[in-house]
């Protein structure tokens, strides 16, 4: 083994166990804290159950050629006290969670200089869109905040990234094991019951199963990107195989013991799976006249989930079958482009087909997605509207459609300080997903502080 390989082993090691084998020349610490507070627009004066977050961040640069970060995110929940005892103990009653958001080391010029290494957990950004990405897999999403729906988890993965010209890398990824989305508990529902079938009477509770992928090779995800650039033109191609970042439901039961009355009461049992995919996408982006301009899109090959809905009533039962997923493929793609005019202006637009939800041949959504922000008072406010326009069908957009709109106004009045007001305002009909939002529209009041 050479010197040069043994070194890097050494180090990239040492990083992973948290030993130092040399001093650090760059250390640096950051982060930052958001204060948020959610207000129901659909229960006027309610404060909505959202939680604060304090990300701290630590990186150190060891030689100039390997880097190691390590982030937490702490979420805080506000107080529910329910007795004067909980309210004067109020610190046992917080609800918080502590996650290692990223941790990972990264090495350039691992054993062959134009060889770039990464291990840990880590963020794998592939596309051009902006936020949309049907190529951006390996990431689950992160949906507890719905005014940003384009949020994503950090994975554990090993990332290589092979340079072999000034304009073309070649990049492998591999991930141990299927990812584990985060819902928000809206979300729940709209993954366990929508259009899987419905209770044929009340339900008066719900539970839901989630069966997780198990651990092994077999299990693991991987996939190869080629990107390069030429004519002015930034492409790239690639392969994924690994795991829906959404579950499908693939059983739901619906059970009444007590079949007496004339209106029988139903407990529903939902059963959800990780479905797996391959998706051989590609994107390109492109500059003209001061235009940004990208598309990108990627044919989606999924295993077929079947669904088996259970409807037991005393001692009769009654068993449907159907397709969850087919397993056919089909295609989804965001194209889109943006601009920033003179006087603090900026447009941004895209189409989406299909988004996150969106699964299988003849079941993509379109999203007409737009942006509009302008920068006022020295650039120290910036008022922003975002909205989106989601058609189902066409040939009867009016019956199935739905829309979000999402405004904002950021004051900074210090550089690393952010005073925000900004809300979400949506709905829709048929089966639109934003019509499923309806009951979360909401205003919020935002204090971020980076550091």
């Amino acid at each position: 083994m050479t010197v040069a390989r043994t070194r890097w082993l050494t180090v990239l090691g040492a990083a992973l166990l948290g030993v130092q084998p040399v001093a650090a020349q760059d250390l640096r610490f950051g982060g930052f804290v958001r204060l948020d507070r959610r207000i129901s627009l659909v229960d006027p004066g309610r404060l909505a159950d959202f939680y604060h977050v304090f990300r701290p961040e630590l990186s150190a640069s060891f030689e100039g050629q390997a880097e190691v970060v390590v982030s937490l995110d702490a979420r805080f929940y506000g107080l529910k006290a329910r007795s004067a005892e909980e309210l004067a103990r109020a610190n046992r009653h917080v609800r918080s969670s502590v996650t290692l958001w990223e941790a990972f080391a990264r090495i350039s010029g691992f054993v062959v200089s134009p060889l770039d290494l990464t291990v840990g957990k880590q963020r794998i950004l592939w596309g051009a869109a902006d936020g949309l990405n049907p190529t951006d897999r390996f990431n689950a999403y992160d949906l507890s905040d719905l005014t940003d729906f384009t949020a994503r988890v950090p994975v554990w993965a090993v990332r290589g990234e092979y340079y072999a010209t000034a304009d073309w890398r070649i990049e492998a990824v591999w991930t141990p094991t299927a990812h584990r989305p985060i819902l928000s508990p809206g979300m729940d529902d709209l993954v366990g019951g929508a259009g899987h079938g419905a209770p044929p009477g009340p339900a008066t509770s719900r539970t839901g199963h989630f069966e997780t992928p198990s651990f092994g090779l077999r299990n693991s995800q991987y996939g190869f990107k080629v990107a390069g650039g030429a004519a002015g033109l930034d492409f790239s191609a690639s392969y994924f195989d690994g795991f829906d970042g959404i579950p499908a439901v693939r059983r739901v039961t619906f059970l009444s013991p007590d079949a007496s009355g004339s209106t029988p009461m139903f407990d529903a049992h939902v059963w959800s799976m990780l479905p797996r995919i391959r998706v051989l996408g590609a994107d390109v982006a492109a500059e003209w006249r001061g235009v940004g301009l990208w598309a990108e899109g990627g044919i989606v090959l999924p295993d077929g989930v079947e669904i088996v809905t259970d409807v037991v009533t005393g001692s009769d039962s009654l068993r449907e079958r159907g397709m969850a997923i087919e397993g056919k493929a089909y295609a989804t793609w965001t194209v889109g482009g943006d601009y920033r005019f003179r006087g603090g202006w900026y447009l941004n637009l895209q189409w989406a087909h299909g988004l996150f939800l969106d699964r299988g041949a003849g079941q993509l959504h379109d999203y007409l997605i737009g942006k509009l922000e302008r920068r006022l008072l020295r650039e120290t406010v910036t008022v922003s509207l975002q909205g989106v326009v989601e058609v189902v069908q066409w040939s009867n957009w009016s019956d199935h459609a739905g829309y979000g709109v999402y405004p904002k106004v950021v004051y900074s009045p210090v550089d690393n300080v952010d005073l925000s007001v900004g809300g979400l305002l949506a709905g829709g009909r048929g089966d639109a997903l934003f019509g499923h939002f309806g009951d979360l529209n909401q205003v919020y009041l935002r204090v971020e502080v980076s550091f």
